[in-house]
């Protein structure tokens, strides 16, 4: 009986410390314009941060750079972001 009461009490708290870890980390939204790469760059590539701008009201804006290669790990302690990337059309030849 002892047992099975401790194994839902560290269930419990293992459910509490969850929650408050999520919660520590709020998600910041922030917007920019993307410079990509050439049409014609084929392989893998990832979307930096490549310059900070100034806030317009309440938004945080950025410019966002496409660079090839693969994605590198974030750090763990660096905050959500949900980015909105303004995407311009690739010119049509003729």
């Amino acid at each position: 009986m002892i047992g099975r009461r401790t194994k839902g009490t560290l269930l419990n708290r293992l459910e509490r410390l969850e929650l408050r870890t999520t919660a520590a980390r709020p998600c910041k939204t922030r917007m920019g314009h993307l410079h990509r790469l050439p049409q014609d760059y084929r392989g893998e590539r990832h979307v930096i941060v490549a310059k900070l701008l100034p806030n317009r009201g309440q938004q945080e804006w950025v410019e966002f750079e496409e660079v090839p290669g693969p994605r590198p790990d974030p750090p763990p302690d660096e905050p959500q972001y949900r980015n909105i990337i303004f995407v311009p059309a690739y010119a049509v030849a003729e």
